[in-house]
């Protein structure tokens, strides 16, 4: 979190994604209390790149926006915004932040196999879309009741 005597710009949305609610909730409310928000959005896609197509609907380009998770899911965030944009599933001109939350071993672990995937995916799908073998169906199945 910045200190409070810097310069914070203000955002026009604050997105806190689902999962790790009670972290991701209290972090959001703590950047309320010292920045302008205009819109908090909960990000409730079946996955991260349903997070990112079913926000670039919503937005024009040149916004401002600060997503409220720890820093490997941010950059995986990030990985698949640049993918959404470069097939025009997502604006350009979006200024994004990471409001970051602590990231425990567990969300390391969670965050390296989401970078991990994101890389190997060539494309930015719904879940419905997705054309995976069913050996990574499974081994994704595997991780995300490890990782709960």
């Amino acid at each position: 979190m910045k200190s409070k005597n810097s310069k914070l710009v203000p955002l026009d949305y604050l997105l806190v994604p689902t999962g790790w609610d009670e972290q991701r909730k209290k972090r959001a409310e703590e950047e309320k209390k010292i920045r302008k928000i205009k819109k908090i959005l909960t990000l409730n896609g079946c996955d991260s790149e349903e997070d990112i197509l079913e926000l670039g609907k919503k937005l024009k380009g040149k916004e401002k926006i600060g997503i409220v998770t720890f820093p490997l899911h941010y950059l995986e965030y990030k990985e698949i915004i640049a993918k959404a944009q470069k097939t025009g599933k997502f604006p350009k001109g979006i200024i994004i932040e990471n409001i970051k939350t602590e990231q425990t071993f567990k969300q390391t672990l969670y965050g390296i196999l989401g970078l991990i995937e994101e890389r190997l995916d060539k494309e930015v799908n719904y879940v419905k879309d997705e054309h995976e073998s069913p050996f990574r169906k499974k081994l994704k199945k595997f991780f995300k009741r490890i990782l709960g």
